[in-house]
């Protein structure tokens, strides 16, 4: 923050008017018009300034995916997502909640979904026997699944991240 002080020696000068602005980051910091203020002690008038402080915060956004799989059952739909890796550069539970949420909003019902990062992860979700290469696409892009509609359980790199469950 930044204070601006200005002393007059005499009663008989006008009041000093300042304007500073000062940038830090995202955050801009203005001082105003110069107001002033008796002294008790003397018959001086110190001039103080007030400010005004506005913070600008980045726009949160998660990764954008497509649903590459989505089959009608008696619950709701089971969908499954590829992640566009171009749209972000590191993944976290959170992310992957709000792609679930999102996912849920605008394309409901959904009562069980996949979320992978790569389309041979994709095609490897409902293989009944996979291959080396199947397990190991499973093991590094297979990012969290929906159970029942609500429950997210998360796997592959994020497996140490606990369940949630959607709107808690």
């Amino acid at each position: 923050m930044v204070l601006t002080l200005v002393v007059s020696c005499s009663g008989d000068e006008e009041p000093v008017e300042e304007l500073t602005s000062t940038s830090i980051e995202d955050t801009i910091t203005t001082l105003g018009e110069s107001t002033p203020v008796a002294g008790s002690d003397t018959d001086a008038a110190t001039t103080s300034s007030t400010s005004t402080t506005t913070s600008t915060l980045p726009e949160l956004s998660f990764p954008e995916y497509s649903i590459v799989s989505r089959e009608a059952s008696d619950n709701g739909d089971v969908v499954v997502v590829l992640l566009d890796p171009t749209t972000y550069e590191s993944l976290s539970d959170i992310d992957v909640l709000n792609v679930m949420f999102d996912l849920v909003e605008q394309f409901a019902p959904v009562y069980e979904a996949h979320i992978v990062e790569t389309q041979a992860a994709a095609d490897a979700l409902f293989v009944e026997e996979p291959s080396e290469a199947e397990r190991t696409a499973l093991a590094n892009d297979y990012i969290a699944r929906l159970e029942e509609g609500f429950r997210v359980v998360y796997v592959g790199p994020l497996a140490d991240s606990d369940p949630t469950i959607l709107g808690s």
